[in-house]
């Protein structure tokens, strides 16, 4: 089973909000101006194991750089929002390929990110770090014993006992994809989930 993360709740809801006013300082540092469209979402996340978390995003769009000519205000918006971001304590940098320039921000885990579209605007988008809400998948407890079985029962030779899909191990998932022995039911496919089954057949 699977715990829940005391706090975590608590700290997506900090880290979104970090995140946002980061962001908003951000487009401020371009253009004060500006009236954007903000779009957010949150992602889902999973292990291998079974640890559950989130990672909260959003999308900043219809920025207008300033400066007559896009490629100009591009370049001088990215350096402006550089600046901005360095002196707040984030670690920036300018990349340029085939789309054109884009600035890069790193700080405690969160990234941000902004570059120019072909409207002549420019747009920003941000993610969180992952919080994590459970932590990693740990078997379940054995359904039955042999001090439990009552008489005329074994162990289930499919689970040995254990109740849950001796493939996955009860979790539904086998590397990250869903688990061929059970199908996300996570019980064992024999027995059902009882960890037994009648000595007689």
């Amino acid at each position: 089973m699977s715990g829940e993360i005391e706090g975590a709740a608590e700290e997506f809801e900090r880290s979104a909000d970090w995140l946002r006013d980061a962001l908003r300082g951000l487009v401020a540092a371009v253009d004060r101006a500006a009236e954007p469209e903000v779009e957010e979402w949150v992602q889902e996340r999973r292990t291998t194991r079974g640890a559950q978390g989130r990672q909260f995003g959003i999308r900043i769009s219809r920025i207008a750089p300033p400066g007559p000519h896009h490629a100009d205000g591009v370049a001088d918006a990215l350096a402006s929002a550089a600046d901005a971001m360095t002196a707040a304590g984030w670690r920036t940098e300018i990349r340029e390929d085939a789309r054109g320039p884009r600035l890069l921000a790193q700080q405690a885990g969160f990234e941000v990110g902004l570059f120019g579209v072909r409207n002549g605007g420019l747009s920003a988008w941000g993610k969180a770090p992952t919080v994590w809400f459970r932590t990693r998948w740990a078997r379940p407890p054995r359904a039955a014993t042999p001090e439990t079985l009552a008489p005329g029962y074994e162990l289930c030779p499919g689970c040995d006992g254990w109740g849950s899909c001796f493939g996955c191990e009860g979790l539904g998932f086998l590397d990250g994809r869903q688990c061929p022995e059970c199908g996300l039911g996570m019980d064992c496919s024999y027995c059902g989930g009882s960890g037994r089954r009648r000595a007689d057949r």
